[in-house]
């Protein structure tokens, strides 16, 4: 079973993944986030280009070209991998071949419309001029130097779906994990629309995190904003806009693999929301209770206007516009929060306060 921690960015979906710490026989990866199928150029741009809408073999070489490509994020220093780049690489050319039809040295159309208009030029000059002219004039022979590549036939391969999930499988035992015991990943599947990827898994199950956009909009100006760079918090109606449509196509309802959340639910209701996660994912006995995931230390992470009161205005803007996605405050007028805002999931912090126990 590949259980999807899953969120909009920022709506605090790593709570699953330490509540999920607090019991035996799971296995966590969430160091990083497990988005090679939705991903730009990633598994279901592949499938749309190759197995949907498909022009001749235009698409699907171009697809498999953009594929490749995005493959080398690996060799980033300093990001979070799932394995070494070397293993990576193997993984990603064992999958491309094993879909490819056939591979021959041309030259189609997007090498000589791109976006770079002077390797258009050279391109073009080269496959009209120089190679024809002053190489192949001479030789009598075809050359398929530079533009020329390999070309990637690949339309409706029948074997499409299998190797894609062999391919996740591939890169999660490259990480490490056992496929045959429950797996947690860090968004392996998109929030607004995590069926879509579910084909490429075993057994998946998601769980979608949301959250006060109030909560989520101060979060970000005040304390996150180098991380939080994907989301718009100079202006309070660019932030509206931007929350809307992200949530175009959200989850509200449960259905047998899908499990929307609401990130106030757990710490607020948390014996009745953390028994819906357990039953959910079949987690069995809870054996370290709070000890990971602790909601009196979470909860200092919400209703945030306490904290900013000269965001009154903004926040105001927010309830008027997003009044559907707003958590209930008021309802829990017996419950005190004293604390201040806490950076982090609960994983984080705890290793942040071991190494400063162990420097001092």
């Amino acid at each position: 079973m590949i259980i999807g921690s899953c969120g909009f960015g920022g709506t605090g979906s790593s709570v699953i993944t330490d509540f999920i710490r607090e019991f035996d026989g799971i296995q966590v990866f969430d160091d990083f986030e497990f988005s090679f199928t939705y991903r730009v150029d990633g598994i279901e741009d592949l499938e749309y280009h190759l197995m949907k809408q498909y022009a001749k073999d235009i698409s699907g070489d171009a697809a498999i070209k953009r594929f490749l490509y995005a493959a080398n994020y690996i060799d980033t220093p300093l990001i979070h991998k799932p394995c070494s780049p070397k293993e990576y690489h193997s993984i990603v050319n064992k999958f491309v071949n094993s879909i490819v039809q056939t591979t021959f040295k041309g030259m189609e159309s997007i090498d000589i419309i791109s976006g770079n208009v002077l390797r258009n030029i050279f391109a073009l000059g080269m496959k009209k001029k120089l190679l024809r002219l002053f190489v192949e004039r001479w030789t009598k022979r075809p050359c398929y130097i530079w533009p020329y590549r390999d070309i990637h036939v690949c339309v409706e391969p029948e074997n499409f779906y299998v190797a894609a999930k062999q391919f996740i499988r591939d890169i999660l035992t490259a990480m490490g994990a056992d496929l045959n015991k429950p797996i947690v990943l860090d968004q392996p599947f998109e929030g607004n629309a995590p069926e879509n990827s579910f084909k490429f898994f075993d057994d998946p199950i998601a769980l979608i995190v949301d959250r006060d956009p109030r909560d989520l909009f101060l979060e970000v100006k005040k304390h996150g904003f180098n991380e939080g760079r994907f989301i718009p918090i100079e202006n309070v109606r660019k932030f509206v806009e931007y929350f809307k449509r992200i949530h175009t196509q959200r989850h509200t309802m449960q259905t047998d693999r899908i499990l929307p959340i609401q990130f106030e639910d757990l710490i607020y209701n948390y014996e009745v929301t953390t028994q819906k996660v357990i039953k959910f994912c079949r987690l069995g006995q809870h054996v370290r209770k709070r000890q990971i995931f602790n909601p009196q230390r979470s909860i200092n992470n919400t209703n945030l206007i306490r904290l900013y009161p000269e965001e009154k205005e903004n926040v105001e803007y927010i309830e008027k516009e997003l009044p559907e996605y707003l958590f209930h405050f008021e309802n829990y007028k017996d419950v005190k929060i004293s604390g201040d805002f806490v950076l982090g999931s609960e994983k984080h912090i705890e290793n942040s306060e071991k190494m400063f126990h162990l420097k001092h």
